[in-house]
C-alpha cells in the first residue's frame, strides 16, 4: 500500500502536469490567434511603451517554456530597442523560460537521468553533469542547433544543480541573444517574416550542426582518453 506522502507526491505531480498541459493549450491558442507571434508581441510592446520590456520578457519566457519559436522575437527586440537592450531583454526572457522548464521537469519527474548508465558516451555525460556540468550547459547554450526548449526539460531530469544551470544559462545565452538582436537592428526588422527569416534559420542550423560535430568528436576523444589504451 502507498503511504500518505507517496500519494500526496503523486497527486502533486499530476496537478503540476495538468496545469502545464492547460498552460500549453492556452499559449498555443494565443499563438494561433497571432497574439504571441513576433508581430503580436511587438505591436503590444509599441502600444504600451512603459510596460513593453515586461510584456516582452514575459512573452519570451512563455515561448521558451511552451516551445514556441523565439528567433523572430529575438530579432524583433533588436529592431525595437537596439542590439544591447534587445539582447538583454531576450536574455532575461530566455533564462526565465529555461529555469521554468527545468523546475517543472525536476518537480514533476525528479532526477531519473542521474542514475549511472552503461553506455560510454551517456556515462561520460552523466559524469560531467555530476562534476558541475557547466561546460555541458554552456555548449548547449552556444549551439544554435540544439533544441533549447527540449534540452531545458532534459537538464531538469539530471543531477545538475539549479544554481549552476541558471548562471551558466544566463551567461552563455547572451552571445546568441545579442547576435540576433543585432541582426534585427541592422536590418531594420525586415527579417522578421518571409524568405530572409528562413535563410537565417538555415544559417543557424548549419552553424549549429558544425558545433555539434566538433562537440561530439571532443566527447568521444575524452571518453577514449579516460578509458586508456587497450591492453595488448
Amino acid at each position: 500500500m502507498d503511504t500518505a506522502p507517496n500519494r500526496f507526491g503523486k497527486m502533486k505531480r499530476l496537478v503540476l502536469l495538468a496545469f502545464f498541459v492547460a498552460g500549453a493549450v492556452i499559449v498555443w491558442r494565443l499563438w494561433d490567434l497571432r497574439l504571441l507571434t513576433s508581430a503580436g508581441v511587438l505591436q503590444a510592446a509599441t502600444e504600451h511603451a512603459l510596460l513593453a520590456p515586461l510584456v516582452f520578457v514575459g512573452a519570451y519566457a512563455l515561448a521558451v517554456l511552451f516551445m514556441l519559436p523565439t528567433l523572430p522575437l529575438n530579432i524583433g527586440a533588436g529592431f525595437l530597442w537596439g542590439p544591447f537592450l534587445g539582447g538583454i531583454y531576450s536574455l532575461f526572457g530566455s533564462t526565465l523560460g529555461a529555469v521554468g522548464a527545468f523546475l517543472f521537469a525536476r518537480t514533476t519527474f525528479g532526477q531519473p537521468m542521474a542514475r549511472q548508465f552503461k553506455g560510454r558516451i551517456i556515462k561520460k555525460l552523466a559524469t560531467s553533469l555530476e562534476d558541475g556540468g557547466w561546460k555541458v550547459v554552456a555548449f548547449a547554450r552556444l549551439n544554435p542547433a540544439v533544441p533549447t526548449s527540449i534540452v531545458n526539460f532534459l537538464f531538469g531530469l539530471t543531477s545538475l544543480p539549479l544554481w549552476t544551470y541558471t548562471w551558466v544559462s544566463f551567461v552563455f545565452f547572451f552571445p546568441l541573444c545579442y547576435a540576433f538582436s543585432y541582426l534585427g537592428f541592422y536590418t531594420g526588422g525586415f527579417m522578421l517574416d518571409g524568405d530572409m527569416s528562413r535563410i537565417v534559420r538555415i544559417i543557424v542550423v548549419s552553424l549549429g550542426i558544425g558545433l555539434l560535430i566538433l562537440g561530439g568528436r571532443h566527447l568521444l576523444q575524452d571518453t577514449k582518453e579516460s578509458n586508456g589504451p587497450d591492453a595488448t
